[in-house]
């Protein structure tokens, strides 16, 4: 029996701390970053809001994090992801020969590359995409295969957004109206992945799949499912309760729900909502707890890396901390047949 630790993480803004000539506050962040990782001290990690070259990832795990990760690339050099933070997996030295990313190619012929998308109650339809593909890290674990699904959905429709809100009247309605967009767009990202991990079932009985990142629903959540009808981006992702052996357990279902969190933003839509938000998640397919599969995972296995983060992050001010988001993790116990 072995036991392998895996991690997610949004670590805001990496790029910013990996060029040249750091600032002071930024090489103390830096330094803290290495320190939060190295004291996690994961088999597996995701990262969220990663550099966008596989030159800087590559300086990151080699330079700052000694080589003792490797991160992991794509084949074709192909990735899929706009913007400047992308998703990347670093996997523990022993690993990286298990590991490889699934061709982006691969998880668009299994869904859809693009699909069209109907506004609430429109008949116009625009296409989307996903902003940030997800990436999906392949292990092969002595002829076990085992996915990671990592994921970044979050509204891109931030800016001006609090403004807006607090002025009222028509740029009130106009924030509503691109939050919704915003929203509706994120929920047909959901369920892309929820199509490949379909997928998966038709062609493996029991898939061992993971699913884990930062599923950001924006501003005013409970607003938008009260008064419009729309719903969460983890209970698209979990999947259909009358399906069960395709819906997704959670890490963190059995952890103690006052530390069930990994972000303290203040709402502006709704500042009487607790501060305390859950953005950051790791689940699972039903066959990795069953004892079925050469991996299992246990009750209370998952957990919010409060301790390990908060240690680090105390004696740094504002501009040196490492993130504005708390790693999760979850172990698992191996076996090799």
């Amino acid at each position: 029996m072995g036991e392998i630790k895996i991690t997610s993480w949004n670590v805001e803004h990496l790029e910013r701390l990996l060029k040249e000539n750091p600032t002071a506050a930024e090489q103390a962040r830096r330094e803290a970053v290495v320190s939060e990782i190295e004291a996690i001290d994961p088999d597996i990690l995701c990262l969220i809001e990663g550099p966008r070259e596989e030159e800087s990832i590559e300086s990151f795990a080699n330079d700052l994090l000694g080589g003792r990760w490797k991160a992991v690339k794509a084949a074709d050099g192909q990735y899929g992801m706009s913007g400047s933070q992308w998703i990347w997996f670093l996997v523990r030295e022993n690993l990286a020969e298990m590991a490889s990313l699934l061709p982006v190619e691969t998880w668009d012929a299994f869904t859809n590359a693009s699909w069209d998308v109907h506004f609430w109650g429109e008949f116009d339809q625009v296409r989307h995409r996903h902003y940030r593909h997800p990436q999906v890290l392949v292990l092969d674990w002595h002829g076990f295969r085992v996915e990671f699904i990592g994921l970044h959905l979050k509204s891109k429709f931030v800016n001006r957004g609090e403004s807006m809100w607090n002025a009222g009247g028509a740029e009130r309605d106009e924030f509503i109206r691109n939050a919704l967009k915003a929203r509706v767009k994120m929920t047909t990202e959901a369920a892309n992945v929820r199509q490949y991990i379909e997928a998966k079932f038709q062609q493996v009985e029991k898939p061992a799949i993971f699913v884990m990142g930062d599923l950001n629903d924006g501003p005013g959540k409970e607003y938008f499912e009260q008064l419009y009808l729309f719903f969460d981006l983890i209970s698209n992702i979990q999947g259909d309760i009358f399906a069960a052996n395709q819906y997704l357990n959670h890490a963190l279902f059995d952890f103690p729900g006052h530390l069930r969190w990994t972000v303290d933003f203040k709402d502006f839509v709704d500042p009487d909502r607790p501060t305390h938000i859950l953005l950051d998640h790791i689940l699972f397919t039903q066959g990795l707890v069953d004892d079925s599969l050469p991996w299992r995972i246990d009750a209370q296995a998952g957990l919010v890396e409060h301790e390990i983060h908060d240690l680090i992050n105390a004696p740094l001010n504002k501009k040196e901390k490492t993130s504005d988001h708390k790693p999760v993790s979850v172990r698992v116990v191996t076996r090799e047949e």
